[in-house]
């Protein structure tokens, strides 16, 4: 069974999730740092059949966002600071952060932005796929944050989760690509997410050819440690990914909408 210890898209900090406290954002640039090369060169990203690789090399003015939400059983338990199961504040923090996504595209009208919404435990799951949040966009994020879509169970293949996430962005067509993950555990699942992540941003993928390359390093990836502390997140960090905590739903709600509008102003 998987050690409980304890998101929005990591981790060499103090996540201090015993206390309650105004949950705070690392930033790095993304670029491969050399603590890089410790993970294995010879993995690549395995993205599916289905594949859109003219997607890659569109760049559309805006930005897609995958949130990917950790449902292994661990999140049936409440956090140490109480209240509800942690998978239930984790969908209802998502509600608030669909209202401020659909402000932002209320008076960005020049702004496409696009929203994917993933759960992971032992697999991934796709809650949402790609979607662009104009028209009846809104409404189908609302629809899905709802605790039943995110009930917990198996382990916490976060390798997989940050696979997932990065091949929908690969093929997203936005400028800017966002990938954030809420997890309260460690990874005990196959690949190794130094692996992953060393991948991503070096460009080594299965449907990069010598002619077209397909691009993953400029994505911007973050973890929220969600009633979790953990030494695998500041291995995380020192590869180029952010970092935050959160101690219950409010904290959660924070951080997301600080890595979100961190990512936003990247287009102003």
């Amino acid at each position: 069974m998987k050690k409980i210890i304890i998101s929005l898209l990591a981790l060499a900090l103090i996540l201090g999730c015993a206390e309650k406290k105004e949950a705070s954002v690392v930033t790095t640039a993304v670029v491969k740092p050399a603590a890089a090369k410790a993970a294995d060169e010879g993995y690549s990203l395995q993205f599916a059949e289905g594949f859109d690789s003219g997607m890659n090399f569109v760049d559309d003015f805006g930005i897609s966002i995958v949130l990917v939400v950790d449902v292994s059983g661990s999140m049936s338990d409440s956090p140490k600071s109480g209240g509800e199961a942690k998978y239930i504040q984790a969908a209802n923090a998502l509600v608030t952060v669909s209202d401020y996504l659909e402000k932002l595209a209320g008076k960005q009208k020049d702004l496409r932005v696009n929203v994917a919404v993933l759960r992971f435990s032992t697999g991934v799951a796709t809650v949402l796929p790609m979607t662009e949040l104009r028209g009846d966009g809104i409404k189908r994020l609302k629809s899905v944050c709802l605790p039943e879509n995110f009930l917990p169970k198996g382990g916490t293949a976060i390798g997989l989760a940050l696979e997932k996430g990065s091949e929908l962005l690969a093929q997203s067509g936005t400028i800017f690509n966002s990938l954030i993950i809420i997890t309260d555990g460690e990874n005990n699942g196959s690949p190794d997410p130094l692996k992953v992540i060393d991948a991503i941003y070096s460009n080594r993928n299965n449907k990069s050819t010598e002619e077209m390359k397909i691009r993953t390093s400029t994505q911007l990836m973050s973890f929220i440690g969600f009633d979790v502390a953990s030494p695998q997140f500041g291995v995380f960090h020192n590869m180029g990914a952010r970092i935050t905590s959160a101690g219950d739903q409010a904290e959660l709600e924070n951080g997301l909408k600080s890595l979100l509008e961190a990512d936003i102003t990247k287009l102003e």
